[in-house]
């Protein structure tokens, strides 16, 4: 089966980890975020926050356009890495921050390197991409990252399936937490299911399509059945709350047994409307909020991948809160930095992947 995946010369060929050298430079891409792939993304993704699609509610919220989401450029960095690497490498690692928006019809150039080539304690191939970046024609950076990759080596060793989470990937607290996030701390709290309902091949097709990308690992079944996975995978940072999602921002209400959003029992309609329900949607993506602080953004987002998600799985999520800053005062208001960790794991209780997101939680200036 390992014979069979790593082909040099097939219709998806794969780089070996001997083809590397430090320094290589990935061959970049340009992606234009329309308005058009800004919906295919929440189409995809079931992520229907205001933000990422209607700009009008973006600047009311104290941004100039509808901006993209965090799944979003985890999508492209990896996109770059696998369009390059081919499928056969597995993602092991990325933390990418985000320092400046990108907007609604902006050209994203996406870019990376080849840093540091090494064996892993195990005997694996890693390679660190460094230098990863995403510019736009108003920002040199706009999100910027690194990640590490275990690739395949021509002595026929390939990526291993499983892999288990080490001590020193536990993010830990700051000394100066408020002290209403200490009496978070320990806390556990019950996340999304990403997917709620089995994984389907037409769910990753449609990430597929918003990103671009296609590796065959996404979307080819035959290539797919013949990989050491057996079946179609999603991308590492892959996002699928599927039907049902949508209910947090006002659609689907009349079905029947839905529990009926409150603004919407209350008779609210647009702006009002939205704001309203867009302050439960935050409160489900941020489960420890600081007092007084209704909006968010994401500044960084650090993920680990232990075994990929698979058609047919379903995807809980485990919640605790990480670190919180003191009180700050940014463009965008005053508030405090959060980071809260969620555990990803599969129907049959394995570790699918662990993301450390950062948020400036605040209340608008």
């Amino acid at each position: 089966m390992g014979d069979s995946f790593v082909i040099e010369h097939g219709a998806y060929p794969s780089l070996h980890w001997e083809d590397v050298n430090e320094g290589d430079v990935l061959p970049s891409f340009e992606y234009e975020l329309s308005l058009v792939r800004l919906v295919a993304f929440v189409r995809a993704t079931g992520l229907y926050d205001y933000v990422h699609h209607d700009a009008k509610y973006a600047q009311a919220v104290g941004t100039k356009d509808a901006f993209i989401s965090t799944p979003h450029v985890g999508g492209l960095f990896t996109r770059l890495i696998t369009d390059w690497s081919g499928p056969a490498s597995l993602l092991r690692r990325i933390t990418f921050r985000m320092t400046a928006q990108c907007l609604r019809d902006d050209m994203l150039t996406v870019t990376g390197k080849v840093g540091r080539k090494y064996r892993g304690d195990d005997g694996s191939y890693l390679v660190d991409i460094v230098d990863l970046n995403i510019a736009t024609q108003s920002a040199p950076s706009a999100a910027n990252a690194t990640a590490t990759i275990e690739m395949p080596s021509a002595d026929g060793r390939i990526p291993g399936v499983f892999r288990q989470r080490l001590p020193g990937e536990e993010p830990g607290p700051n000394e100066d937490m408020p002290d209403f996030a200490r009496a978070m701390m320990g806390e556990e709290r019950e996340g999304n299911w990403e997917p709620h309902d089995p994984l389907l091949a037409s769910d990753v097709h449609l990430w597929c399509e918003a990103l671009e990308d296609w590796n065959p690992l996404y979307w080819d079944k035959d290539y797919a059945s013949a990989s050491p996975f057996g079946t179609v995978i999603s991308p590492p940072t892959g996002m699928f709350t599927g039907a049902g999602s949508a209910l947090n921002v006002g659609l689907g209400y009349r079905k029947p047994g839905a529990d009926v959003p409150e603004p919407i029992k209350q008779g609210l309609q647009g702006m009002e409307l939205m704001t309203a329900l867009r302050k439960d949607l935050i409160k489900g993506g941020i489960p420890f909020p600081p007092p007084d602080c209704p909006e968010a953004v994401v500044t960084q987002a650090d993920f680990n991948f232990y075994t990929p998600l698979r058609v047919g799985d379903t995807l809980r999520t485990r919640q605790r809160l990480v670190s919180c800053s003191p009180q700050r005062k940014t463009r965008l208001g005053e508030g405090h930095f959060v980071t809260g960790e969620n555990m990803l794991f599969n129907q049959r209780d394995e570790l699918v992947r662990t993301v450390a997101m950062s948020l400036f939680c605040y209340r608008a200036a």
